[in-house]
């Protein structure tokens, strides 16, 4: 079915089967993606140990804590106490560090529906999803998780974005994320059934999900992509390509600056952060770096002759092992 087929349906239930599907298939290439990740991490290791292992939450929450999230921890923290369902030991030690952690204050209501975040709110956590969408009508969230002992950015959504709360149909524990907001943030919230019907009376609202979608798996294989290079130059152009690509989709720009920084890259693609990682980003001709370690693509039509460049060095051969 092509994308203008989809736009011609007016069939509810046909779109929200739709809408399904291209989840499912997020999540099972989200799936391979972790599986490349953990093998990238650890080369000898086993992948089904790490599937197997039981959540270490005060680990969980001193990394979101250290990276300087602490409402994250709290809430992480605050849902495990609730849940009641770990060893009493754990309980015990959970319950000392929340005493010594203050909560950020709830969000200011503006409007039906809308509300403004503070910079550093925990909207939800790997421990209890939000069955909302978030629509972000100006500022950022970071979507984040903790994997193989290590925080992981899956996503940073910017204006105009729409962050997906609810649980992954899936139930892979790697596919469940923490979202944060990064920069003081006015949100709209609404229910998927309210969308659904948005979505059915407007076409152009329906071809940009797909579009959304389709970007998102595009921009997950090329993360497992990025595992086959053992450069890590390569391996950040091929992901800076995804994101710019994902940024791109409906502007136009002939310099930006992506929402991610170095840090965020290394994550995604299982690269320790090195001293001379600048140096090396400083190869790509088209790329700098802010103070802040935020990357800028400075001419992106420079970027995709490099970027071309790259791609023809490399065999890009997905394994079909999982």
């Amino acid at each position: 079915m092509s994308i203008y087929e989809i736009e011609k349906i007016n069939d509810k239930s046909l779109i929200n089967k739709i809408y399904n599907y291209l989840i499912i298939n997020i999540e099972r290439w989200l799936n391979r993606y972790y599986y490349f990740l953990y093998k990238s991490n650890n080369p000898y290791g086993n992948i089904n140990s790490n599937r197997n292992k039981k959540l270490n939450i005060i680990e969980m929450g001193k990394i979101y804590s250290d990276n300087g999230f602490e409402d994250a921890a709290y809430k992480l923290y605050k849902k495990y106490i609730e849940l009641n369902n770990g060893d009493e030991d754990t309980i015990e030690e959970v319950s000392t560090i929340l005493k010594t952690m203050t909560p950020l204050e709830g969000a200011e209501k503006l409007d039906e529906n809308i509300y403004k975040y503070k910079k550093g709110f925990c909207l939800y956590t790997e421990l209890q999803s939000n069955d909302y969408l978030y629509i972000i009508k100006n500022g950022e969230i970071g979507v984040y998780n903790i994997f193989d002992s290590k925080q992981v950015t899956r996503r940073i959504l910017s204006s105009n974005d729409i962050l997906n709360g609810y649980t992954p149909i899936l139930k892979d524990q790697p596919l469940y994320t923490t979202a944060i907001v990064l920069k003081d943030s006015i949100i709209q919230l609404a229910k998927k059934e309210e969308l659904m019907d948005l979505v059915v009376n407007d076409r152009t609202l329906r071809l940009y999900f797909v579009k959304i979608m389709s970007m998102r798996v595009y921009s997950t294989i090329s993360r497992i992509r990025a595992f086959k290079s053992n450069n890590a130059v390569t391996r950040f152009v091929i992901i800076i390509e995804a994101l710019l690509k994902m940024e791109l989709l409906f502007k136009n720009f002939d310099r930006i600056t992506l929402p991610y920084n170095i840090n965020d890259i290394c994550s995604m693609i299982g690269v320790q952060y090195y001293d001379d990682i600048i140096d090396d980003l400083g190869k790509i001709k088209a790329l700098n770096v802010s103070l802040d370690g935020y990357l800028i693509v400075t001419n992106v039509e420079e970027f995709y002759k490099e970027y071309d460049i790259y791609k023809q060095r490399n065999t890009y051969k997905l394994d079909d092992k999982m």
